[in-house]
C-alpha cells in the first residue's frame, strides 16, 4: 500500500466530517476533486471505504477499521514533521514565539527589530494569540516559547515571571470615574454596563474570580474578543471595560479614559518553555530582551500598577 501523507489526512478528516463539500473547502479542492481522491484512496487501499447516497456519507465497516490505523501514522507523521522543523529552527537562524495580543503588540515590535538588526538573515514568528493557544503552541513544539499569563501553571512548562500588572476600568472620557470611583469595589462595578473579554480567556477569568470572591456573578453586558472592538463600543457609549493595564493602554486614544482602581486584582505575565527542550540561540536572546523590556516598562513614571518580580524565578506550583 503506498498512501500519502496528505492521502491520509484527506480519508481521516472525511470520516470525521462525512461531508465531502466541507472537506474539499479544507483541501482547497473542488467536491468532484474530492470524490475522485477518495476513489483513488480506496483503490489503493483495496476496499470500499465510504458508502454515499444523494443524502448521506457513512464509513463502511472496512472504514471504520482503517480510521484509527490512520488517524495514529497520520497524527505521527504531523509531529514528525514538527519535531524536524524543530530541530531546524534549533541550527538555523529561526525563532517561533507565541504571545498574548497584548504583549505582542507593546513589547515584541523593538525586540524583533533590534533582533533582526543583530542577525539580518534571522526568520521570526509571532503567533498573537490567547494564553491556552500559546500554550498548545508550546506543547506541540510550534513555538519555542509563550509569553502568557500564569493563571494556570502546568507542571510539563516551566515559567519565569516577567510582570504583573493591575485591571483598570476603561471608560469614554466623559464617563471616566462613574461615580466618583477610584477603588476596586465589586458592588459598585457590578453597577456598571461591563464590557468583557469572552469566558475563557485569561483576562476573563481574573475578573470572573474577584467577583466571585464577593459572591458576585460577574455578568457583562457585552463579550468582545478583539480588544479594539472593545475600544469602539466604548467609545460609542456602551459601557466600561475591566482590562489590565497594558490591554487599555493599547487601544487608548484621546476620547478614552483609564481610571485605576485601589486594590484591583493583578494578572501575571511571563514567560514559558518546554521543560525536556533545549532552546535555540534567538529563543535565548529573546528571553534576556523580553526581561529588558519588562523592567524598562516598570520603571516608567507613568505606570504605577506595573511591577516586576525581585528575583526572576520558575513557578513551580502545579496544576
Amino acid at each position: 500500500m503506498n498512501l500519502s501523507p496528505r492521502q491520509l489526512k484527506i480519508f481521516v478528516s472525511l470520516a470525521h466530517s462525512l461531508n465531502f463539500s466541507q472537506t474539499a473547502d479544507a483541501f482547497c479542492v473542488t467536491q468532484p476533486t474530492m470524490s475522485k481522491l477518495i476513489r483513488e484512496i480506496e483503490e489503493e487501499v483495496g476496499a470500499r471505504l465510504f458508502e454515499r447516497t444523494t443524502r448521506s456519507v457513512q464509513l463502511t465497516p472496512e472504514g471504520d477499521a482503517l480510521l484509527e490505523v490512520a488517524t495514529r501514522v497520520s497524527n505521527a507523521f504531523e509531529q514528525g514533521i514538527t519535531e524536524l522543523e524543530e530541530v531546524a529552527r534549533n541550527h538555523a537562524q529561526r525563532l517561533s514565539v507565541a504571545a498574548l495580543p497584548t504583549l505582542a503588540a507593546m513589547l515584541l515590535p523593538p525586540l524583533v527589530r533590534k533582533l533582526r538588526e543583530q542577525t539580518p538573515n534571522a526568520f521570526i514568528r509571532v503567533h498573537d494569540v490567547f494564553t491556552d493557544t500559546a500554550l498548545d503552541l508550546l506543547r506541540t513544539r510550534q513555538a519555542d516559547l509563550a509569553l502568557t499569563g500564569l493563571d494556570v501553571i502546568h507542571k510539563d512548562l516551566a515559567y519565569e515571571e516577567i510582570l504583573q500588572e493591575r485591571f483598570v476600568l476603561l471608560s469614554r472620557r466623559e464617563d471616566a470615574r462613574p461615580g466618583g470611583l477610584d477603588a476596586w469595589s465589586v458592588p459598585a462595578l457590578d453597577a456598571l454596563p461591563l464590557i468583557a473579554m469572552p469566558q475563557g480567556t485569561g483576562t476573563r477569568r481574573v475578573v470572573e474570580t474577584a467577583f466571585l470572591k464577593k459572591g458576585v456573578a460577574f455578568r457583562p453586558v457585552m463579550e468582545l474578543r478583539n480588544l479594539n472592538a472593545i475600544g469602539k463600543f466604548v467609545k460609542a457609549g456602551c459601557g466600561h471595560s475591566l482590562l489590565p493595564l497594558s490591554g487599555a493602554e493599547l487601544i487608548l486614544d484621546e476620547t478614552l479614559a483609564i481610571t485605576p482602581l485601589r486594590g484591583a486584582p493583578e494578572r501575571t505575565l511571563g514567560i514559558a518553555t518546554r521543560r525536556e527542550a533545549g532552546l535555540p540561540a534567538l529563543a535565548e536572546a529573546m528571553i534576556v530582551a523580553v526581561r529588558e523590556a519588562a523592567w524598562v516598562r516598570q520603571a516608567r513614571p507613568e505606570a504605577p500598577d506595573l511591577h516586576v518580580p525581585r528575583t526572576s524565578q520558575s513557578c513551580e506550583k502545579l496544576n
